[in-house]
């Protein structure tokens, strides 16, 4: 089953491409379902995310703030799939 996985990001933001990038790799790795929410377009998101960009939300587990490496997030990917068990 796939992990569903939420960046929240923005347009400019070069920090959330390289996250978007290692999540990619991951993805050959794992069945993984990648949504990018632009926190720009939405005033309460901006309020909440706009400053901390970007945050990565995995479903049934960790939510991830800067800085974010490929090792944290293969982790976090890790514990919400054993949970989920």
């Amino acid at each position: 089953m796939a992990r569903h996985v939420t960046v929240y990001t923005t347009p400019s933001c070069t920090l959330c491409r390289h996250v978007l990038e290692d999540l990619d790799l991951l993805a050959a790795e794992q069945e993984l379902t990648i949504r990018t929410v632009d926190v720009s377009a939405d005033p309460a998101l901006a309020a909440r995310y706009l400053l901390l960009v970007p945050v990565v939300e995995i479903a049934g587990g960790a939510t991830l703030q800067p800085p974010i490496t490929i090792r944290q997030l293969r982790n976090a990917l890790a514990a919400a799939q054993n949970h989920a068990l």
